[in-house]
């Protein structure tokens, strides 16, 4: 039986689907992450400049989809 990988964190992306934060490695800027928990990957963590021209803001790139850490909401 596999083992189950914990979930740290959620971004609700539409009611079918979530990306799941599973570990932040903070000494190889990547985050470990999942689609409704299904087959994690490491993805870099990035930040970007917000729409309204604000600071950049921390995240992390799942494939090219941009999530902020302040939208990811703790489990």
């Amino acid at each position: 039986m596999k083992d189950k990988i914990e979930t740290i964190g959620v971004y609700c992306v539409c009611n079918t689907m979530g990306i799941c934060v599973h570990e932040i490695d903070c000494c190889e800027d990547r985050v470990l992450a999942s689609g409704n928990g299904e087959d994690p990957q490491w993805c870099p963590m990035k930040e970007q400049t917000r729409s309204d021209g604000g600071e950049a803001e921390p995240g992390f790139l799942f494939g090219s989809f941009f999530v902020p850490f302040s939208e990811v909401m703790r489990v």
